[in-house]
């Protein structure tokens, strides 16, 4: 079996926090393979300037369906599972104008959306179900051999999923830059200069999860509210993709929801604003955590 790093195009650190969160230490401390060490040279190295993410992401799906014919196994891919914002056909800035952190402003597009993401998980479990029952049980273990060769080969990707096994010493080094990286005193100082900055504009919160929880948290009502009214609708004949709030709730709730709305949009623009004086404790950490990376291969 093997561990997912999934790395979202959502902010610098919440790519590097799942990565640590999926890269537990090992438990056999066992030396690298020669695929692993040629992982391990890369980390913690920013991408060449000249990379073409959709080209190098074309070729590693070209190179691991290659690998794994060798074993007469045809590669399936990952599920076709979008992003909401990859969905939506927008880039991560237009979506941010838009739509702010999308916690409160998208409750009338996740239904629509999480049912698309499930028919394509549950196409994808069909195709696999379908193969021979010898060659289900040998897929995985292929795969994450094959994706293993494709890092070495490519580097790691700059957003999307990566695949490591479990075991790997890929994972200690990964864990003990996230530790000095919590501990440099450089995230404090970028944290508290975007504390500062977001006063300034109006926002007063110690930390980024003083901003976002409190948002994610009052969308809920709302979300339930719009799902079990919106499933009346649907019942009926509606379809989820052309259901808006304004179709589904209330005007106590449309209003009530508009005011959250409008908060949310102004907090994610005075972050945004901070972001571009170079107050962006997200850009800090994964620079930082990158230099301990880097540091700790180079031991």
């Amino acid at each position: 079996m093997g561990h997912t790093l999934q790395r979202c195009a959502i902010g610098a650190v919440a790519a590097a926090l799942t990565a640590t969160a999926a890269c537990a230490s090992g438990p056999d401390d066992r030396e690298p393979t020669a695929v692993e060490a040629s992982i391990i040279e890369q980390l913690g190295q920013p991408p060449a300037a000249d990379l073409d993410p959709a080209g190098a992401e074309a070729a590693r799906s070209d190179f691991v369906a290659a690998c794994m014919a060798e074993d007469d196994l045809e590669y399936l891919g990952p599920p076709e599972t979008p992003s909401l914002v990859e969905w939506l056909g927008l880039t991560p800035d237009e979506f941010a104008a838009e739509y702010g952190f999308g916690h409160t402003t998208t409750i009338d597009l996740r239904p629509a959306y999480e049912i698309a993401t499930a028919d394509a998980v549950e196409a994808f479990r069909a195709r696999m179900e379908a193969l021979p029952e010898a060659d289900r049980d040998r897929y995985r273990t292929t795969e994450l051999a094959c994706l293993q060769e494709s890092y070495a080969e490519f580097g790691l990707p700059e957003n999307g999923t990566v695949h490591l096994p479990d075991g790997s010493p890929i994972h200690d080094y990964t864990a003990q830059a996230h530790e000095a990286t919590v501990a440099d005193p450089r995230l404090a100082e970028a944290a508290r200069a975007w504390s500062d900055c977001m006063t300034g504009l109006g926002f007063d919160f110690a930390g980024r999860d003083e901003m976002g929880l409190p948002l994610q948290e009052a969308a809920v009502p709302f979300a339930d509210a719009f799902a079990a009214q919106g499933q009346a609708l649907v019942d009926a004949g509606r379809d989820w993709n052309d259901l808006r709030a304004a179709d589904v709730l209330d005007a106590e709730q449309l209003a009530a929801l508009a005011e959250l709305q409008e908060r949310e949009l102004a907090v994610a623009d005075a972050d945004r604003r901070c972001a571009a004086e170079g107050h962006d404790p997200d850009a800090v950490y994964l620079e930082v955590y990158n230099e301990h990376l880097a540091e700790l291969t180079a031991a």
